[in-house]
């Protein structure tokens, strides 16, 4: 099973639940994932099995897209709807007043995680730290907001629904805390949905627990199929294998790797532009398997 699966996220397990809810169904121990989903979030989790898992960094996964709700009002321990509250008694901004403020999100800003967020401290996960009470501290980072739209405002309910395009490592309750604290006021996510992984979308994914699931497999040249690529011949294969360059170009995006695979449509390896033609960055595929008798351009 060499491929990526796109799973609909339902709230309770963890990312990693799902990897192991996966295994058996696929017969596949060598499973991956683009983008840790909180356990209260929901939607597409993009899932890669056997050698896919390799390429999980060349994935496109820029912008994310989520939809979310802000409850305001009170602030949580873990800034969403599962965590303890930690201050209540805030103000309940009107509709107009977070129409005013939105813009001020747009590009790149400084965010500070949660303190319940799987980033790692000295070699422990936050989550684990904060749940034991102790000290520690966790730097802004640099993210960016492509968009953000409210799409809803329930003034009697205190809850406002918004979506967002942000770039990796955007996290969505620690925006739902800062729209809140710009207002004046707090709040938290009383929901989180991701809709979208650079082209992935949930319009596309399966529940985890899907009877087939391993009929909804995306092939490696299918999730790639963007990306530029060459189909190799037999010598060309076994050169790239032993770690030379090919002669051969590849037309397409410049700043993208390339992918080079057999006549069969097998990854063999994703490489890099040379002067003598393309280099290999990480192989895959072996001289044995080759069977084209010409390289081909795609």
């Amino acid at each position: 099973m060499d491929g990526f699966f796109l799973i609909d996220k339902p709230c309770g397990p963890s990312s990693f639940d799902i990897i192991r809810m996966l295994r058996r169904p696929l017969s596949e121990r060598s499973l991956g994932h683009a983008g840790t989903l909180d356990p209260m979030a929901t939607g597409l989790l993009i899932v890669a099995a056997g050698r896919a898992t390799r390429l999980l960094p060349f994935l496109p996964v820029d912008p994310k897209r989520y939809e979310f709700g802000v409850r305001f009002g009170a602030e949580t321990d873990t800034l969403d709807s599962a965590g303890k509250v930690m201050q209540d008694n805030g103000r309940i901004p009107s509709a107009e007043e977070l129409s005013a403020i939105l813009p001020d999100f747009i590009g790149e800003q400084m965010q500070a995680p949660p303190r319940f967020s799987s980033l790692k401290v000295k070699g422990d996960r936050a989550y684990k730290l904060a749940r034991e009470n102790r000290e520690f501290t966790l730097w802004p980072r640099s993210v960016t907001i492509r968009s953000l739209r409210l799409d809803g405002h329930d003034a009697a309910a205190g809850e406002a629904r918004l979506t967002v395009a942000c770039s990796t490592g955007t996290y969505v309750r620690s925006l739902a805390r800062d729209i809140a604290h710009k207002l004046g006021t707090l709040g938290y996510a009383s929901f989180v949905r991701r809709l979208s992984i650079g082209p992935f979308t949930v319009d596309a994914a399966v529940s985890p627990d899907l009877m087939d699931i391993r009929s909804r497999m995306i092939t490696i040249r299918d999730a790639f199929a963007a990306f530029p690529s060459v189909v190799l011949s037999a010598q060309q294969i076994r050169a790239m294998t032993n770690g030379h360059d090919v002669p051969i170009q590849a037309d397409g995006d410049a700043s993208l790797p390339v992918f080079a695979y057999d006549a069969a449509s097998e990854l063999i390896a994703v490489c890099a532009r040379s002067a003598g033609g393309i280099h290999p960055r990480r192989v895959f595929g072996r001289a044995e398997k080759a069977a084209s008798p010409e390289s081909t351009k795609v």
